[in-house]
């Protein structure tokens, strides 16, 4: 059964990260084909096309290699420099600025499974602003290591499906491609015990505040 759980959560996670960059990718294949298409006067806007849209896709790799990946090649000391430079990509081009501040936290203070956890959170925030505004992500130091997350502009909210994606209970093959992030980001942060929460009272914004793990727990 436990094989079939995580064999169902991988096949969503591979649908989900097709999903993320199904677009930047078609846009190249739609900018090379203008290219191909011999219209001289179509060319410099295929190929400023092409460019972003690959660099879009690149960004996004680059990203969810390490939200998702086994994160072999992060280096301990700078990964919360990475995770900010990663989530300047993910969100660049877009209607969705970030505002970082990491309270003098370093990534060795708080190790890889923090790093991670921080970014699938500042992902989830992104799919929170449906029609754009800014993801704060602020840090604190010891002794807690707290970390707040803050989507803020019009219409931020979570969907009602990812809240209860989020829940403890949560039926696995109930899942879909839109709402597995939002159960991997409460599975993870449940087994790291950050003792999450989510508050989305206010209007137009959703804030996620958990404590950081840490290498010595």
């Amino acid at each position: 059964m436990e094989r079939d759980v995580s064999h169902r959560i991988t096949e969503l996670l591979c649908s989900h990260l097709c999903h993320e960059l199904i677009s930047p990718v078609t846009a190249v294949n739609n900018g090379l084909e203008l290219i191909g298409g011999g219209d001289a006067a179509l060319e410099p806007e295929a190929v400023e096309l092409t460019r972003n849209s690959a660099a879009e896709a690149s960004r996004r790799l680059q990203f969810y290699r390490l939200a998702y990946g086994q994160a072999a090649g992060l280096d301990a000391a700078r990964g919360l420099v990475e995770a900010q430079d990663l989530s300047k990509g993910l969100l660049a081009g877009g209607k969705i600025k970030l505002a970082w501040s990491d309270g003098g936290v370093t990534g060795s203070q708080i190790g890889k499974p923090g790093v991670k956890l921080l970014l699938n959170i500042i992902a989830l925030a992104r799919e929170a602003l449906p029609r754009g505004g800014t993801v704060s992500v602020t840090l604190a130091g010891q002794p807690d290591f707290a970390c707040t997350v803050t989507a803020e502009g019009t219409g931020a909210r979570l969907t009602p499906e990812a809240r209860s994606a989020m829940e403890d209970d949560a039926a696995v093959e109930q899942l879909t491609p839109r709402t597995v992030h939002a159960y991997l980001v409460a599975t993870t942060a449940r087994r790291l015990k950050t003792g999450l929460t989510i508050e989305s009272g206010h209007a137009d914004r959703v804030i996620f505040r958990l404590r950081l793990p840490t290498p010595n727990g």
